[in-house]
């Protein structure tokens, strides 16, 4: 029988955090003192003065999201925290399911600095106005960018055009 996941198993940054929940890093910060959500701090992991990095148990985020989760969908997140392209390509299209264009081309648009997937959607964004005002313009310079890594699709498209 299969282990549950534990919470801190599905630690994000608080940049992550504040992504996905549309509130600043700040906001996250007093949620966490106030009890709201769950963080752990890791001492000596920050940059910045006092020297602790908060981490954010993605499941206590929940309440907070527009997007459903599930164990699928958290671990893509925690990948995407680790920036990993194609599941920072996921979690933009979890938000364009859900019509919240405007975030979802923020994810897609990390996504796009490795993969040519992210790309390709980024262009169909900027060529429909989805999230963005129409831009046929960077429509194009995404569809190329994808193309010249290859990708099937924009190939296609290119040669459509």
């Amino acid at each position: 029988m299969p282990s549950k996941a534990s919470p801190e198993q599905y630690l994000i940054s608080t940049q992550t955090a504040a992504l996905l929940t549309g509130k600043s890093v700040r906001t996250l910060q007093r949620w966490a003192e106030e009890g709201n959500i769950r963080g752990l701090e890791k001492a000596g992991e920050r940059r910045g003065a006092g020297g602790v990095k908060l981490l954010i148990e993605l499941p206590s985020l929940i309440p907070h999201l527009s997007i459903a989760l599930d164990g699928g969908r958290m671990a893509t997140i925690v990948a995407a925290d680790g920036g990993a392209a194609d599941a920072l390509r996921e979690v933009g299209l979890y938000f364009l399911a859900e019509d919240q264009a405007a975030t979802a081309l923020l994810w897609l648009e990390a996504a796009a600095k490795g993969d040519s997937d992210a790309m390709d959607w980024l262009s169909c964004c900027y060529f429909m106005g989805i999230g963005v005002s129409s831009n046929p313009a960077l429509g194009l310079k995404w569809l190329g960018e994808a193309a010249a890594r290859g990708h099937a699709l924009a190939l296609q498209k290119i040669a459509a055009l």
